[in-house]
């Protein structure tokens, strides 16, 4: 028993070490040139809304109380209500109707608020903004998954990010007052009602027809990274780690450039999504080394990055979404996520009554870290490298893809073959081989060679073919046992 235990456990190993190492050479495209003009009111709305319901505080903070309740959580309150409310009445057929409803109390909410500055009625103004707001947050997850492609659910999160922690370093200046405040709202909010309002019902026709339509691994693999991300940051609530320093602007500012850095290094570099993860959830980790070794400012510095959590989690499910998920289904899930994300703020409180403060914050992160190492081989099979992951790499996903025809056609006229390559007839018996699931090992007699031989071969073809992995050459050629040519099947 001891012997098949650590037989088992070396297979894992080398199963882990072989998935981190495909996920890190892994490629995907993202693009600014894919953001699509005639799509930019759906591409605004989602970041502008976020961004305002993080903010507002600084927005429209006010002192006054309501049945006992502070101002910002009968906001709240209301923002909740008006995001349920109106998600749950948003139907394929209606969806564009919803947003202009959104867009209108949100309107008059402001509008009002701008005429009654205090007491009560200013406090009513805000319920009805704020639930507005609710309503544009809702309506625009359904743009968010269904209408835009890759590129621009990647710009959008980022875009969205950088306004949050833009918004945050300008409310760490004291000076700043009412008059400024309100004409930050206003920026934001008048795109983001006329994004709403030029909502077409049209855009959604179809919408989800040709998606799987099951709750697939990749969406819970999706939905560990976007839960991970909120326990990490409810839990940094109760750290002392993450005070604002002394120089808190400097350091704000520095957070920023390394987001901005993060984002570009995606964008040129072209590696997986999986890649900022890890900056994620090491962020997270250095967050705390950094306190313990008594510097704060670097503590605060990494406890900022970690946001870049918040991109991928959108962007990811956003994905995911997009492909498995009809409306119906998208709604469950949306749900799943209020849900879980209910349950943590409550158990990590109840954990703050009984634990110190900082043990909660780094044991939370620490655990999280190493179980998303270890899920690094579904990671890759269920999602990086799945059968369907070469999607992630177009400029989007199947069902938009599957609306344009010359998009189709294209894919299909661009979709390599070993003919197309400058690989020798011996290479291309090696690359079928391969991609029918055998080792090197397995490939050296089944075509009377050594091990050596077809090692060197598989090196010459990975460099003709300019990939690093085999996962990689299975995104190339696909993972059928099919041939790929018929010059292959008879090659010598």
């Amino acid at each position: 028993m001891k012997n098949l235990s650590i037989k088992s456990n070396k297979g894992y190993l080398s199963k882990l070490t072989s998935a981190v190492g495909n996920l890190l050479s892994a490629n995907e495209s993202l693009s600014f040139r894919n953001i699509r003009p005639a799509y930019l009111r759906y591409f605004f709305v989602f970041p502008l809304s976020m961004v305002f319901v993080n903010t507002q505080d600084f927005m429209i903070g006010n002192g006054i109380r309501m049945f006992g309740l502070a101002y910002t959580t009968v906001t709240f309150l209301a923002f909740i209500a008006g995001a349920v409310l109106l998600f749950v009445i948003s139907t394929q057929k209606n969806i564009s109707s919803v947003c202009k409803l959104s867009a209108a109390l949100t309107a008059i909410g402001f509008i009002s608020m701008l005429f009654l500055q205090s007491g009560y009625p200013s406090l009513v103004c805000a319920i009805i903004l704020m639930a507005g707001i609710g309503g544009c947050v809702s309506s625009s997850s359904f743009s968010f998954v269904f209408v835009l492609n890759n590129a621009e659910r990647f710009f959008g999160s980022a875009l969205m990010v950088l306004l949050i922690k833009l918004f945050e370093l300008i409310a760490v200046f004291p000076a700043i007052g009412q008059s400024v405040r309100i004409g930050l709202a206003i920026i934001l909010l008048i795109p983001l009602c006329l994004c709403m309002a030029l909502s077409k019902s049209g855009d959604y026709s179809g919408t989800g027809e040709k998606a799987v339509k099951k709750f697939d691994m990749s969406i819970w693999l999706a939905l560990f990274i976007f839960l991970s991300y909120f326990a990490i940051r409810i839990t940094g609530f109760y750290a002392p780690a993450f005070g604002h320093p002394s120089s808190a602007r400097l350091w704000g500012i520095f957070a920023m450039a390394l987001l901005v850095l993060c984002i570009l290094m995606q964008v040129m570099l072209r590696r997986s999504i999986w890649t900022l993860c890890n900056v994620f959830f090491l962020s997270s980790i250095l967050s705390y080394v950094m306190w313990y070794v008594n510097q704060p400012a670097l503590a605060y510095l990494f406890s900022e990055l970690k946001d870049i959590g918040l991109l991928i989690s959108f962007y990811l499910i956003g994905c995911v979404t997009n492909k498995f998920c009809d409306f119906r289904i998208h709604k469950r899930l949306v749900l799943v996520c209020m849900a879980a994300i209910g349950i943590l703020y409550v158990g990590i409180d109840a954990l703050h009554a009984r634990m110190l403060d900082q043990n909660i914050a780094i044991i939370t992160a620490a655990v999280l870290f190493a179980v998303f190492l270890l899920l690094s081989p579904a990671f890759s099979q269920h999602l990086f490298f799945a059968q369907w992951s070469k999607e992630f790499r177009q400029v989007c996903m199947t069902f938009l893809c599957a609306q344009d025809p010359q998009a189709n056609k294209s894919k299909q006229i661009q979709l390599p073959t070993l003919d197309d390559t400058a690989l020798s007839p011996r290479e291309k018996q090696v690359v079928l081989l391969l991609l029918r699931g055998m080792t090197l090992r397995q490939v050296a007699p089944e075509l009377g060679l050594t091990f050596s031989t077809v090692s060197t071969y598989s090196k010459t073809i990975y460099k003709k073919l300019g990939i690093n992995s085999r996962a990689e050459l299975f995104m190339l050629f696909g993972q059928s046992s099919e041939p790929l040519s018929k010059s292959s099947d008879t090659a010598e």
